[in-house]
């Protein structure tokens, strides 16, 4: 099966973790986030941050020059269990069936450090991420993206053109900021790219594989008691949020 080629951008490099070395890093990445800063999972006394979803699972993370990981991003695979099915099976309105073909995926521990800078302007990580995210899954076929990431990061990818639709009512883990279960389309994505281009949204599709599935059709897990594409999240923090 194909994957998805390392890229080289504003001296940021993007590629696979594959390394014990990058593992390392990446755990401890996002130990700070989600063990200190989020408090979604009990901090550990390694002060690494792994679990059972890692096995047969993708990261992909964005490199400074040094090698420093400033953000990454992790792929589950339909053959794999998803988070929304145990750990955050609440964020989903009641009788939602998550749907699982070939062409799905879950997108999860979305991570970047606060404020990256080069010293002089901010780093576009959370971009090059969201990018990951588009050439991954154009590289695995994927065209369903479920996510489960912070409101701001939500009303983030939203307001750059990525047509997510949520999936549930916001809720709190622990004491952490609210989070949200979300879909992506991508076929909705390429629909809407085509007819209304935009500055983003063609970097985002630059040098990527070009969509190979049907038009759009209804996304799966609508037969639930509440469409879900029903719900809207009021944007608290914005994407400069904590």
């Amino acid at each position: 099966m194909a994957v998805m080629a390392p890229f080289t951008e504003s001296g940021l490099t993007v590629r696979i973790v594959d390394t014990p070395e990058d593992r390392e890093q990446a755990f401890r990445l996002r130990h700070a986030v989600y063990c200190q800063r989020l408090h979604w999972v009990p901090p550990r006394p390694d002060g690494r941050e792994h679990d059972g979803y890692d096995e047969g699972s993708t990261t992909v993370a964005v490199f400074a020059a040094d090698g420093r990981i400033l953000g990454l991003v992790r792929f589950i695979p339909p053959g794999r269990p998803f988070m929304l099915e145990s750990d955050f099976c609440r964020l989903l309105t009641p009788g939602y069936r998550l749907y699982k073909g070939p062409d799905s995926a879950e997108v999860t521990r979305l991570t970047t450090l606060s404020a990256v800078t080069d010293g002089s302007r901010a780093l576009p990580v959370a971009g090059l991420l969201y990018k990951a995210i588009y050439r991954w899954a154009c590289a695995r076929q994927v065209r369903f993206l479920y996510l489960v990431v912070e409101t701001r990061y939500f009303h983030h990818l939203r307001r750059r053109g990525l047509p997510c639709a949520a999936l549930g009512p916001p809720q709190r883990f622990g004491a952490g900021p609210p989070c949200v279960a979300a879909l992506l389309d991508r076929a909705l994505f390429e629909r809407e790219a085509a007819e209304r281009p935009t500055r983003f949204r063609l970097w985002l599709k630059a040098d990527a594989a070009a969509f190979q599935g049907p038009p759009p059709s209804r996304p799966p897990g609508r037969d639930c008691a509440h469409s879900a594409s029903a719900w809207r999240c009021r944007d608290e923090t914005g994407p400069s949020g904590r």
